[in-house]
């Protein structure tokens, strides 16, 4: 990332903003069509179940209906009034009553039941009626035709008989569960009732109708094959017995009637009395979305699910998450095309403000970057060329600063040349001329003219000894260290009134013995400055000066009774006096103010701090 360019880093960042985006919503998208689609399977399953239910139920209500309008017909009466009178009960084997067992016939017709039975042998295969005690007789019912007499049908035992008419004696009507005939190995499953009153009137139960019910009824309702009935390829509608056995035939197992163990959680819901929806394993151990329930049915104690597989139920989602991965890649791919033009639109105004910045850096000034957009960009350009042209002005008025500051060093120097080289042709050039004519007089001269000379040379090396010592002073003050700054103050007034006839007021306030070396010699030259200025240029006649000593700031005051001057006319002019005195304020790290009017004299300020009692060369800020 530390090379990478800003326009790679936008992209990239826009990018992983919009695949995180795209991420966050894909995923959202997914898992809250996944929890819609499985709460709508759930419905369905729901739906689906609740509509097998009622036709269970409503099967064996139909049932029921069935078998108490049968046993109250007058043929069934008739018959079973007959098998009482001759039950033939010494030719039954022991325990059981057989489908094929003989017995004393019926003496007279038993009735024609074709008009009874015979449109029964869809929902039912065979009937039996059950006389008082051991006679019976049995019709078959498949393909409609009704006949009597010994037929196939399941052993019936005596026990489950006795049970019939204990509880035939309390209700009209006993629905058994699914049994296993012993001799076929198939299901069966029997409905009985109490078959009341005789041919004279008397209302008894006399016998019993006993229905066999046609299982294909049952898997007719619950077992659908068909991928457009709401079930798919893997859902599935079934019946549970209380043994935890199907009752109804699997879809993905054939002859599962008493066979297939179910023994699952929605089962278990179910037997204990509830009803939903849940997310588990069927019989097969294979994920499904079940819907169980209660059948409410006398005598029967059946469960009901509703079934698919979760693969097939989530085929949609599936379908769905792969139509959103495709549409984010799409959306990906637009989104990356349009970001990295955005990117170049935003960093290409950028990049040009960098190139110009590198070449600001390097000194070109002449930079005027065109401002083509009227946002934060536009105005960063526009302020960008605000600050070239900026420092272009402030570039020259530094060179121009720096070329008046070496002038007014080179002047400087020339003029202190001059002025030693005027004081020393002027001064002790002289002396040393009017020396030499003396010495060279002396040739001529006798012993008491002799004398007198050499008491004239004594004279004229002594004014050799001041001058040199003055010319000296005024380059280094040889007092201002040994004896501080007040008294080279009060010397330097005294030479200056004796040689220009000013009137020098001095007040010093503080101790200034621990200023160091350099700032003693700045503010000296600043003084020594100041005075030059006024002699040359005020025509004053008197000087106030100040020097006090604050904790931390030392500040000086200069003003005399002088013509003054305008402060722009002396700017615009270029004289080095106030251009020297505000440079070696700058040295100082002080600060100068020069308030002056014409006629009304001027006035210095000099404010310096004091920082410490011994600062180095480089510790001063130069200008």
């Amino acid at each position: 990332m530390k090379n990478t360019s800003l326009n790679e880093k936008l992209i990239l960042y826009f990018v992983l903003l919009g695949i995180g985006s795209i991420l966050i919503i894909s995923t959202v998208s997914f898992f809250s069509t996944r929890k819609a689609l499985i709460s709508r399977t759930f419905d369905q399953l729901t739906s689906l179940r609740i509509v097998k239910k009622n036709q269970v139920e409503q099967f064996y209500t139909d049932r029921v209906r069935d078998i108490t309008f049968l046993a109250a017909t007058p043929e069934v009466k008739e018959a079973v009034n007959r098998i009482n009178l001759f039950p033939g009960r010494d030719h039954h084997a022991p325990g059981l009553l057989s489908a094929k067992q003989e017995f004393v016939p019926v003496k007279g017709n038993l009735p024609d039941f074709a008009t009874t039975f015979g449109s029964l042998g869809q929902r039912y295969s065979s009937f039996f009626i059950f006389g008082k005690e051991d006679g019976f007789y049995q019709g078959c019912l498949k393909d409609s035709a009704v006949s009597g007499g010994a037929s196939s049908g399941p052993t019936l035992s005596d026990s489950l008989l006795t049970v019939f008419r204990e509880i035939l004696k309390n209700q009209p009507v006993v629905v058994c569960d699914i049994m296993f005939d012993a001799k076929t190995g198939r299901p069966f499953q029997l409905i009985s009732a109490a078959i009341n009153g005789n041919a004279s009137g008397h209302e008894e139960m006399t016998g019993i109708l006993t229905l066999m019910i046609s299982i294909d009824g049952i898997n007719a309702m619950m077992l659908n094959n068909n991928p457009l009935s709401g079930l798919g390829l893997s859902g599935e509608t079934y019946l549970v017995g209380p043994d935890y056995l199907m009752r109804s035939t699997s879809r993905f197992q054939p002859n599962s009637i008493l066979k297939t163990l179910v023994k699952t959680q929605p089962v278990l819901h179910a037997m204990a009395g509830s009803e939903g929806s849940i997310a588990t394993n069927d019989y097969r151990n294979i994920p499904v979305l079940s819907s169980y329930g209660r059948i409410v049915v006398p005598g029967l104690n059946w469960a009901i699910l509703a079934e698919i597989d979760v693969q097939e139920a989530m085929i949609p989602i599936y379908e769905t998450r792969t139509r959103i991965l495709m549409l984010s890649m799409i959306i990906m791919i637009v989104f990356f095309v349009f970001v990295m033009f955005i990117a170049r639109q935003i960093t290409k105004p950028l990049l040009r403000l960098k190139e110009a910045t590198i070449n600001l850096g390097e000194g070109h000034y002449d930079l005027e970057l065109p401002v083509t957009t009227y946002d934060e960009i536009g105005t960063l350009t526009e302020s960008f060329n605000i600050m070239v042209r900026q420092i272009k002005e402030k570039t020259t008025e530094l060179q121009q600063e720096r070329f008046g500051r070496m002038r007014s060093v080179i002047d400087g120097e020339e003029m202190e040349r001059q002025r030693l080289s005027r004081e020393l042709h002027d001064g002790i050039g002289q002396l040393l001329i009017a020396i030499k004519l003396r010495m060279e007089s002396l040739l001529y001269q006798d012993g008491k003219d002799i004398r007198n000379s050499i008491q004239e040379l004594k004279k004229y090396f002594d004014q050799i000894i001041d001058e040199v010592r003055r010319i000296s002073n005024n380059l280094m003050p040889s007092v201002l260290e040994a004896f501080g700054l007040a008294i080279a103050f009060r010397n330097l007034f005294s030479e200056t009134e004796e040689h220009s006839g000013l009137h020098i007021h001095f007040e010093a306030k503080g101790d200034c013995d621990d200023l160091d070396k350099k700032n003693k010699t700045y503010i000296y030259r600043l003084m020594q400055e100041a005075l030059n200025n006024i002699v040359k240029h005020a025509e004053a006649s008197e000087v106030w000066v100040s020097l006090t000593r604050d904790p931390g700031l030392l500040t000086l005051l200069i003003r005399d009774n002088g013509k003054g001057f305008s402060m722009k006319k002396a700017e615009k002019g270029g004289g080095n006096g106030i251009h020297n005195m505000r440079e070696r304020a700058s040295l100082l790290a002080g600060h100068i103010e020069i308030l002056a009017e014409p006629g009304k004299g001027t006035h210095i300020i000099v404010n310096v701090p004091i920082i410490s009692t011994y600062v180095k060369d480089q510790d001063f800020p130069r200008g």
